[in-house]
Order: structure tokens, then sequence, then C-alpha cells
């Protein structure tokens, strides 16, 4: 109920706010329709400068529809935001345009991508053999197919990323690439801000913050931390329902002929190989579960057990405070977790290539030492501490809270009926 009400209210602000300031010109889009979604919404009424730049800077046709937008005399209620923020960003992100670390990676992109493809066959093969183990192993694949279509969503590959997030994300993984974008661009845009990043939608379930905690029921709170990775695997399930509707709804025929495809594939490919219908059904969903825990698992790592951001932060404290580094400089840890290691690198230029962003990392330290910003990296069993301790403690305090607040009340009760 929380949540709803700060929705309806930001939307209202929006309503009140159809402006936005880029380059220091403030701009009138309350007629405008951005062509991929609503992320505009999100910096209605303050500073875009450094979102446009991270997610246009490549973009002549964005620029230009930019230029072509009213201008407006300049807004007083804008709310205060350190403006040496966005020039900072404005100047590093040109410096690591013009390094060429924007370049695609073709070799080491489609590398990767064959592991991937060659890991998916091996499984549908032997899947007969060993269901549940070939499952797992079809599982890992898919959550790499969630992050090789991350690269395509981000357009890294250049001309061709769309394409290739068709491919991982539809044909092979069985979703939707619009509705990953419309989700993701925003939790970019408004990272760790409630009400605004979907990938802080847990509740009723779990929640890493005393807001959310009030959502959340006492069963829950007082297991969350040990049911949070087995029920990543259920969690998935609703997601398919969602991105399926999402899909239909937006009339996005196109991606539902790439789930049917995606469905046609393994069920002739599983059966081709000789599965019976349990050991095909086995297969299938061991794996659909596992990708949930993989993906949901390095995902949390990166983000869910630090703070909050209020609407207003800027691009470079959304990305100091609201993300985390762990075993940044290895090159393994990486692939492992498909560059969500290098999630501060990641949130600072989300367009560039995954394999570029170490070579950043010296820059991002920087920034956040010459703004007295965190930078928070760590070692992988310290990110795990991390949030497991996180969704422990929140759930604890939040007990306790409540504990007190009944013995207040049994107390004032008491008293009452004393008296």
């Amino acid at each position: 109920m929380g949540m709803d009400m700060e929705t309806k209210e930001s939307k209202k602000k929006v309503a009140a706010k159809p402006w936005t300031q880029i380059h220091g010109r403030v701009v009138d889009v309350k007629e405008f329709r951005h062509p991929g979604g609503n992320i505009l919404d999100n910096f209605h009424g303050m500073d875009a400068t450094t979102a446009f730049e991270a997610f246009h800077g490549h973009s002549k046709k964005a620029t230009l529809m930019l230029n072509s937008l009213p201008t407006l005399p300049e807004r007083p209620d804008m709310p205060p935001q350190p403006m040496e923020h966005v020039t900072a960003m404005t100047e590093m992100l040109a410096s690591w345009r013009a390094r060429g670390l924007y370049e695609p990676r073709p070799l080491a992109s489609t590398s990767y991508a064959l592991v991937v493809v060659a890991a998916i066959v091996s499984a549908v093969v032997f899947a007969p053999l060993a269901p549940v183990c070939c499952g797992l192993l079809l599982g890992t694949a898919w959550a790499h197919c969630g992050f090789l279509q991350h690269m395509g969503g981000h357009r890294e590959l250049g001309k061709v990323s769309l394409v290739w997030q068709h491919f991982f994300e539809g044909l092979l993984k069985g979703g939707s690439a619009s509705w990953w974008r419309n989700r993701h661009n925003k939790h970019h845009a408004k990272t760790n801000v409630l009400g605004e990043d979907g990938d802080l939608r847990t509740t009723p379930f779990f929640a890493w913050d005393t807001t959310l905690a009030k959502q959340v029921p006492d069963w829950s709170l007082r297991t969350q931390a040990f049911t949070f990775l087995p029920a990543l695997g259920a969690y998935v399930f609703i997601f398919a329902f969602t991105v399926r509707k999402y899909a239909v709804v937006k009339q996005l025929w196109h991606e539902v002929a790439l789930m049917l495809a995606h469905y046609a594939i393994f069920i002739t490919g599983l059966f081709k190989v000789g599965c019976t219908l349990s050991q095909a059904l086995t297969v299938y969903c061991t794996a659909y579960a596992f990708q949930g825990v993989y993906l949901g698992f390095f995902f949390g790592l990166s983000h869910f057990a630090v703070e909050r951001l209020p609407s207003t932060a800027t691009w470079l404290e959304s990305s100091m405070i609201g993300t985390v580094d762990w075993a940044g400089s290895s090159a393994f840890a990486g692939y492992i977790s498909g560059f969500l290691n290098v999630q501060i690198e990641h949130h600072m230029a989300p367009q560039m290539p995954m394999e570029n962003l170490r070579q950043i990392r010296g820059d991002c330290k920087a920034l956040a030492k010459k703004f007295n910003l965190p930078f928070r990296e760590m070692s992988f069993v310290a990110a795990v501490k991390l949030m497991m301790y996180g969704l422990y403690k929140t759930g604890r305090d939040e007990l306790a809270l409540r504990k007190s607040y009944t013995a207040a009340a049994a107390a004032v009760l008491d008293k009452l009926h004393a008296d």
C-alpha cells in the first residue's frame, strides 16, 4: 500500500513537471513521447544530462531529436543537485569514448557466446542420461544467455545489438527483449530508488531495508535469509507469466514468435535425443528454476544490501552509492557473473562493452575520491556476507520493532483496564 501511494505521488510530480534539463537547457517534454519507452519520465523536473549521455552518447538521431524540442525559461524549482557531478561525468564519458572503450569486442563476445551455445547443446544431447545434472547445466547456460542479452540490450555490440539480444533472450531463453529493456533501463535511470527501481519490488517475500520490511509478514522476515536463494527458483516462474503477458498486451508478435520457436526447439530437441516426458519436464523445469537462482544471486550481490537513494540523486551518486564491486580485477569472476562483479563501472557507463569495464576502474575510483563518495569493492565472500546478513538483520530489526510496538500497546491496554 505504501509503495502504491509513493508511485501515485511520483506520477503526480511527473504530470506537474513536464520538463527536464539537458546540457544546461530546460527542455519542454510535455508533448514528447520517447520512442524507447517512458524512461524520460524519471527525470521530469530535474537534470537529465548524464542519463542522456549514458544512453544516447552514440546516437546522432537522439541528439537531433533533443535539439528539436522547445526550450523553456530556467526553472527555479529544479531540486538542488551538485552540477559539478554532471560536468565531471560529461568529461569522463567523452574521455572513455575518445580512448575507444565503447568500440565493440566481437571476438571476445562471440567466443563467450559460442561456449554458452555449446553448453546448451550438450545439456540437451545428454539429457536422457542425467536429467537433473543436464538441467543444472542448461540453467547455467540460460543464465549466461541472460548476461549475453544484457550486452545486446545495452547496445554494446553496435548495429547487431538488438538482433543479438533477441537471439539470446527470445529464442534461446524464451523471454522478451522489450520487457527487459523497459524494466532494466529504469533500473539504471533510478538505481535503488524506492517506487522507481522495479528490481526492488521483492515484497511481500523479502526486504533489505526498513521501508520495504513494513510490507513483509512476520513469517517471511523470520526466514528470508534462508529462503531467499531457493525462492529465486520459484520467483522466475512468476516472471515467466509476466513477460509473456507483456509481449501479448504490447502486441510484440515478433517476440511471441521467438518464444514459440524457443519451445518448439527445446521440445523437439529433448524428444529427438530420447527423453521421456518425465525426463524432458525434469530437465526444463530444473533449468528454468536454476537460472533464476543463478541470475538473482549475482544481481543481488551488487545491489540489494546497499543504501536506497532519493529520486534526485545524480548519476554519479547513484552509481557509487547504489552499487558494489566484488573481485573487480578478476576476468574469471567477470565471466562467471556476466560482469556483474564490476557493477559500479557498468552503472557509470552502461553501454560500454563488459570486457572493457575493468579498464575504467581507476577512473571511477578517482571520481569517487574527488567527490567524497563511497567506492565499495570487496571480495566475493564479503559480498555474499553483505547480502545475506543484510536480509537477516533487516528481518531481525523489523521483528524486534513490531514486538516493542505490541508490548507497548499491551501495556497501554493493561493500564486502561486497571483504571
